[in-house]
């Protein structure tokens, strides 16, 4: 790009920070902002399962390396369903041959040791300005872009304006770490359940973060509850090789919803990125990857050209979204039909739920189907 442009990102969680560090390697000022201070961001009691396509992503913006000793791989991924008391175990032996030498089919990694990594990768490029809100009003710069990444409620994203597509599941998340004892320190778990699913993450040896997903008003009920009631409440519904030692740490909580946003029917310098671009639940662990794979789009069509105008940069939103749509519209299907299927109580979905574990278990090539979809995506080719 032959001018230097001035580029804004309202937003400074993952998405927004790994945006900021892409779009440094070009010629432009990057003002990344947020209303909230560095230490809180940085500070928040979560974790995110990390795919293969981030993986490339990630090693593409060289951070992967810097970021690899806080990652905790697993090698196993355990799908059952509780209510027809079937299984699967899907390993490394189903990745397909260009990503099984890794040895792990994911990796988990908790967002302050992230977020501690690229605030320190942002700290080496001088072209990102990390800046609150009320500083750089006071700047008074005239901003050639705006990016918005500032989650899926925020009041940004609802100033605008935009055609906003949601579906409520009327369902929240309750999230917290626990010291377990078991022999599947490598294993993570997916377990369907008529209220909708528990996953266990892996963080370390014998500490998993759980993310239990049921109605918001029972979520809300075990948030409040006591400690020990909880820890009962979870032994009965844990696979039978583990144990619970205790609950670490705070407990979260968070809608469930699935959103998709369009801000293609107007002209104005913005597009949004990650979550305030689309939502899905969290069944499979796709948020953050694919919040990232926007990010990758955006690096990619700046990267075509050597040299970018004023001009181009008013249909770039186009560009952009008619690039993220396929695989964003791929994984809204697949996270809902999953939820549609195994997180209910319909009797007469007993043989769909039947027939999908026996094909899993006794055809290879629906194992290697499936896992990959999980952790490549469509667009696992097109990273370069």
């Amino acid at each position: 790009m032959k001018n230097k442009f001035n580029f804004k990102i309202v937003g400074s969680g993952p998405t927004g920070l790994l945006l900021s560090i892409a779009l440094s390697k070009f010629d432009c000022n990057i003002f990344l902002t947020d209303l909230i201070t560095k230490d809180r961001l940085i500070d928040k009691d979560k974790t995110y399962a990390i795919t293969h396509s981030t993986r490339k992503i990630l090693s593409k913006f060289r951070i992967w390396g810097k970021l690899e000793p806080y990652l905790y791989g697993f090698d196993t991924l355990s799908i059952s369903d509780s209510v027809t008391s079937v299984k699967t175990n899907l390993s490394i032996s189903d990745l397909d041959d260009d990503i099984n030498s890794s040895e792990n089919i994911g990796w988990v990694v908790k967002h302050s040791d992230l977020m501690n990594v690229f605030f320190q990768e942002i700290d080496n490029y001088e072209n990102i300005i990390f800046i609150t809100p009320q500083s750089l009003l006071r700047k008074k710069i005239l901003f050639d872009y705006q990016f918005l990444s500032t989650g899926a409620n925020s009041l940004d994203k609802k100033s605008f304006n935009f055609v906003d597509i949601k579906k409520s599941y009327n369902q929240s998340c309750l999230t917290f770490k626990v010291s377990l004892r078991g022999n599947c320190e490598k294993r993570a778990y997916e377990i369907f359940r008529k209220e909708g699913p528990l996953a266990l993450l892996p963080l370390e040896k014998n500490l998993y973060q759980v993310i239990w997903t049921s109605s918001t008003i029972k979520a809300i009920e075990r948030l409040n509850s006591d400690k020990n009631f909880l820890i009962d409440n979870l032994s009965t519904i844990l696979p039978d090789e583990f144990k619970i030692d205790q609950i670490i740490g705070e407990f979260n909580i968070f809608p469930v919803s699935l959103s998709l946003n369009l801000s293609f029917l107007n002209f104005k310098k913005l597009v949004i990125v990650g979550d305030a671009f689309h939502t899905f639940h969290p069944v499979g662990g796709q948020g953050l990857n694919c919040c990232w794979r926007d990010v990758n789009t955006i690096f990619d069509l700046f990267n075509e050209n050597i040299s970018i105008t004023k001009m181009q940069l008013n249909f770039f939103k186009f560009k952009y979204i008619s690039s993220r749509i396929l695989d964003i519209i791929v994984t809204l299907f697949i996270t809902d039909l999953l939820i549609s299927i195994f997180a209910n109580r319909y009797f007469f979905l007993y043989p769909i739920k039947k027939l999908s574990f026996f094909l899993l278990n006794n055809f290879l090539f629906i194992r290697k189907l499936v896992l990959n979809q999980m952790t490549k995506s469509l667009i696992y080719s097109r990273i370069k």
